[in-house]
């Protein structure tokens, strides 16, 4: 099934860390965002993956993180899903999930781009290839 979105002022593909720090960014600036996923959840590698994205980010006791990822470990500290050396993905999961919705992203999980129609440089429409669901009973 072919679903063609346009009036977005931004399209985010990937939903790794990155990826959800620049659509969590993006309508603090006042952009309407969406966020484009292949897979269905949010995360990828850190969450998928376990490939712990808390490398050292201090020395002493000075930290050397702000922005939202400083949030993000604000979050898991409160929950008490920052574990020593490690961290609880699915309370990472539900932080990022929290904070998407919260800036107003639209998510499309399981979709890939099939086409981008542009002009003079700006996105004009985007076709996601997204499951067909049957939602009919019998």
């Amino acid at each position: 099934m072919i679903l063609k979105l346009a009036g977005k002022d931004l399209i985010v593909m990937g939903a790794g860390i990155a990826g959800i720090l620049a659509a969590i960014a993006a309508p603090r600036r006042g952009l309407d965002v969406l966020l484009v996923e292949r897979n269905g959840s949010v995360g990828d590698l850190s969450t998928a993956g376990l490939c712990s994205p808390f490398i050292r980010f201090w020395l002493g006791n000075e930290s050397f993180v702000s922005g939202i990822f400083k949030e993000v470990l604000y979050g898991l500290h409160r929950r008490g899903g920052l574990l020593r050396g490690s961290f609880d993905l699915e309370i990472l999961k539900m932080i990022y999930l929290e904070k998407l919705k919260k800036a107003g992203v639209v998510l499309a999980f399981r979709s890939i781009p099939v086409k981008l129609i542009s002009a003079g440089g700006f996105m004009k429409q985007i076709s996601l290839l997204v499951p067909s669901v049957n939602l009919r009973s019998k």
